[in-house]
């Protein structure tokens, strides 16, 4: 469906109802040149396929009108979270919850995430399908379960958003991981930092001081327990020094 339907020289055009994730990309890639005379006009062509020899002979209040038009669709910061939408008769989910997240989709989304703003952007339509995807169950409206991540069918999901998704939902859904997922993966790994820092901070009390420990072990009212401590703890520190050395090669 069309937002705009409009006729420049004799010839029909028309502006989309929504910005989709394609569109929103040429958008972005000509931001330097928003301050260019004739950056209406361009905005128009890209979106319309109007050409610009056109629109440049229309009159200004016609362009001036269109390009409004246009930029009214574009979201502003901060965007707004959905966590579900239909397209095409299907519905899509977004990611049910941090901690069921795959190792596989964190770190697919966290390596496009992280690249440089031109690059993201070229990846925003997959960024976006690795996100949402097709509801299979819901218990109810915001409680419910996604399709299990899978490349054979994200690049054709990919496309599709690329061509029809409206750019607020997949702007709404990068802000909402780089805001949320990534903030509580970042609790969880420095909770897990922590706990390994301890463990590190006994295993070397239990180096110094084995020979102690190792007496108070073999005393007859012991019943071995911190014996049994030492030699798990003894393990356990081989093993980190030996991963240690591993990862510094």
């Amino acid at each position: 469906m069309a937002l705009v339907e409009f006729n420049l020289n004799g010839k029909d055009y028309e502006l989309p109802d929504v910005i989709s994730v394609g569109d929103y990309v040429k958008i972005f890639k000509i931001k330097d040149l928003f301050e260019d005379e004739y950056m209406k006009a361009k905005v128009v062509n890209l979106i319309s396929d109007c050409p610009m020899d056109t629109l440049l002979e229309s009159e200004n209040h016609k362009v001036d009108f269109l390009a409004t038009s246009i930029f009214a669709m574009v979201p502003r910061p901060p965007y707004k979270f959905v966590d579900r939408f239909k397209l095409d008769g299907v519905e899509y989910g977004y990611l049910p919850s941090y901690k069921e997240i795959t190792f596989a989709e964190f770190v697919d989304l966290d390596s496009l995430l992280t690249k440089k703003n031109d690059e993201v952007m070229d990846y925003l339509h997959v960024i976006a399908a690795i996100m949402y995807r097709p509801i299979i169950s819901e218990k109810s409206k915001h409680d419910y379960k996604i399709e299990k991540y899978n490349q054979d069918t994200l690049n054709d999901r990919a496309e599709l958003f690329k061509k029809k998704l409206d750019i607020r939902f997949a702007l709404g859904g990068q802000f909402f991981f780089t805001r949320f997922g990534k903030k509580y993966s970042t609790y969880t790994q420095l909770s897990l930092k922590n706990r390994m820092i301890k463990e590190w901070e006994s295993l070397k009390f239990i180096a110094r001081n084995w020979k102690t420990l190792w007496k108070l072990a073999l005393k007859k009212d012991s019943d071995g327990t911190l014996l049994l401590i030492k030699l798990q703890q003894t393990e356990l520190m081989h093993t980190m020094k030996s991963l240690i050395k591993k990862s510094s090669k």
